[in-house]
């Protein structure tokens, strides 16, 4: 058993997490986030307020709350943390186990122009990618295009543009410069989000495709396929990344081509790592036990065809749990 800290416990795929972890596991699980309010706090064993991932204090304020838990290995689930983690190394007093692919593998898919041309490069089915700085009369990417932020996560401002003559209200609407926006080819086909788990080591324990039927910036429904294709593709994926650490790929399959399309890489656990558990593939305490030192193997095979459905939940709490919390918050924001 160990102490796990996840992070960003306000959102969908971190609560997912710490459930997964709680139901499969006997781990000590602490939850932090930026929110006071945020639900994790209280469905993990322990919760804590940190600062938002891009203060200058979040290194230094995780350090500490690893301190007073007595953390053994930490899950970040937050974007904007992952490029920090050297910085929250250099915060701690000793070596901490974190479950994230290497720092070289996460510059390079949260940049999704770079790792769109890293993927071309190699041979591997990506739609055609160019940044918006680049769109002239003489570019062959035809319309529609799907325009999103070159750095940003879920499905934040993402539009589907059906004329050269969108960008302009696209870019105006979301305040993004040229340079800062990729577009991509628009494939019609099906989405696929896979799991690829891979140890320190860069040992591949699984591929566990899932069909996305419904997205809301998370997936709200998707199943999991059999899908040899997108297999084969992730098994690819990992071979030119060598994360040795969590990887999830975003993908589409023509419709007209049955080409698989990987459109991004996350480098952490996605929403869906606890549909990936419920299959058999426990990524999530797999991936804990290998970061501490514990001898793991590889868990294929996973159920087929197995469904996520979510919903919303609640909890009760008592208004003095709350300003407890609000008084954590501000007592770290003075310091």
């Amino acid at each position: 058993m160990a102490t796990v800290m996840v992070t960003g416990v306000g959102g969908t795929g971190p609560i997912a997490t710490v459930r997964s972890l709680r139901r499969t596991t006997a781990h000590e699980i602490v939850g932090v986030d930026m929110d006071p309010e945020a639900a994790g706090l209280h469905i993990a064993d322990e919760g804590a307020v940190v600062p938002r991932a891009t203060a200058d204090a979040w290194p230094e304020e995780t350090a500490a709350r690893v301190r007073e838990f007595d953390v053994d290995a930490l899950v970040p689930l937050v974007d904007e943390e992952l490029p920090r983690l050297p910085d929250l190394r250099r915060a701690l007093d000793e070596p901490l186990p974190i479950v994230a692919p290497r720092p070289e593998a996460v510059s390079l898919a949260l940049d999704k122009y770079r790792i769109s041309t890293f993927l071309s490069e190699r041979g591997l089915g990506v739609p055609r990618t160019l940044l918006a700085s680049d769109l002239d009369a003489r570019s062959s990417v035809p319309f529609p295009l799907i325009a999103k932020p070159r750095r940003g996560r879920g499905s934040r401002d993402v539009e589907v543009l059906d004329a050269r003559d969108d960008l302009g209200p696209y870019l105006d609407g979301t305040g993004q410069s040229p340079e800062e926006v990729v577009l991509q080819e628009y494939v019609e086909g099906t989405e696929y989000t896979t799991s690829i788990v891979a140890t320190r080591d860069d040992r591949l324990l699984g591929v566990v495709p899932k069909e996305v039927i419904t997205k809301e910036g998370n997936t709200m429904r998707g199943v999991t396929r059999d899908a040899p294709d997108v297999r084969a593709a992730c098994r690819r994926l990992f071979e030119h990344l060598a994360p040795a650490g969590p990887m999830n790929a975003q993908q589409i399959v023509s419709a007209e081509t049955g080409d698989v399309n990987t459109i991004e890489i996350n480098p952490r656990f996605s929403s869906t790592a606890c549909l990936t558990v419920a299959a058999g593939v426990d990524e999530i305490d797999l991936l804990v036990r290998d970061a501490v030192g514990e001898s793991v193997e590889p868990a294929d095979p996973y159920e087929r065809d197995l469904h996520l459905v979510r919903y919303t939940d609640q909890l009760f709490l008592p208004e003095g749990t709350l300003e407890r919390r609000h008084d954590d918050e501000a007592v770290r924001t003075d310091d």
